[in-house]
């Protein structure tokens, strides 16, 4: 009997070893999306996780976890096993801006994630009704001077990232602007284009076509270079130096996940975003490719974070 629970054990001990042994990844890796199929967040982390899955020779596996702005699907990851098998597709809100929104979280971004690579960024383009007398930066600064308080900008939420733009816009350039909340950004559109109000900083996507078609003007976007989708934009930045706010995804896992397992996966974001066709895929979606190191992600959502809270603290809201 003795002798049998010995050999039982040192089986035992052998397939933990032969598991512990063998290079990751051993099996599919999942990818949670907090937010819903058939969006931007979602749609792009398909295509990144599809090119993954070629480069890695394993199931790469999207899995939607909705709600509360994100918070659900990145406290699902925060309490994953460590291994490197449950992954976080997540963008500026839940890992930057939430931070600041609300009073407490399920979740703690600064503690609860190590980051793998970020892999995209998107600006917002400030556009303006036609009726609007101004066609350049310039003249939209002068005409919001010789108004103030009485240009509307849509946006779809307090504390949202467009909000946040023109919060940062208004200080950055000594001017006065009302915001006006809405539910999403289709109605911000509708009423922009029929002039209940004058301006918006916009998802490039969203409003790109509206652009083409002469419908909107485009006065300038809030990345700090010029898009390359809007090539012939100018960017705030140009005229008020040092202005950018951007919206931003990347991927990040449980914290003590071993650091090979992170170095690994870094390696493997950065080369699937890289490819020729990736980076089409996402262009097309309004996305620039932009990855990163881990530790140069790990400082830029520290960055980030502490520009989200001052501007949510500019903007007078308080957390909920």
């Amino acid at each position: 009997m003795i002798k049998l629970k010995r050999a039982l054990a040192g089986a035992a001990a052998a397939l933990a070893f032969s598991a512990a042994a063998q290079p990751f990844p051993a099996r599919p890796v999942s990818i949670v999306v907090p937010f819903a199929a058939g969006g931007n967040n979602d749609v792009s982390g398909r295509i990144i996780a599809q090119e993954m899955a070629r480069n890695l020779g394993q199931a790469v596996v999207v899995d939607n976890k909705t709600g509360a702005g994100g918070a659900i699907g990145a406290t699902f990851v925060a309490k994953a096993k460590p291994d490197g098998y449950t992954l976080g597709f997540l963008s500026s809100g839940p890992l930057a801006g939430n931070a600041s929104l609300y009073k407490s979280l399920p979740y703690d971004a600064a503690k609860d994630f190590v980051p793998i690579a970020r892999t995209t960024t998107s600006p917002s383009v400030l556009v303006v009704n036609t009726s609007v007398p101004a066609n350049t930066l310039d003249e939209f600064i002068a005409y919001v001077k010789a108004h103030p308080g009485k240009v509307n900008y849509g946006t779809s939420g307090t504390g949202s990232s467009p909000h946040l733009a023109g919060v940062l816009f208004q200080k950055m350039a000594a001017v006065e602007m009302t915001a006006v909340p809405y539910r999403g950004g289709s109605q911000v559109n509708s009423d922009l284009l029929a002039g209940q109000i004058q301006a918006s900083f916009s998802p490039i996507l969203e409003v790109m076509p509206l652009i083409q078609a002469g419908k909107l003007k485009a006065i300038a976007v809030t990345s700090a270079q010029r898009s390359p989708l809007l090539p012939q934009v100018p960017a705030i930045a140009e005229r008020l130096h040092g202005y950018e706010l951007i919206t931003w995804n990347g991927l990040v896992a449980p914290a003590g996940t071993p650091p090979d397992v992170v170095e690994r996966l870094n390696a493997e974001v950065v080369k699937a975003v890289n490819a020729p066709e990736v980076k089409a895929q996402l262009l097309q979606l309004g996305l620039e490719a932009a990855p990163t190191s881990s530790s140069d992600f790990g400082a830029y959502i520290s960055q980030e974070t502490a520009t989200f809270a001052r501007l949510v603290k500019l903007a007078g809201i308080e957390p909920q």
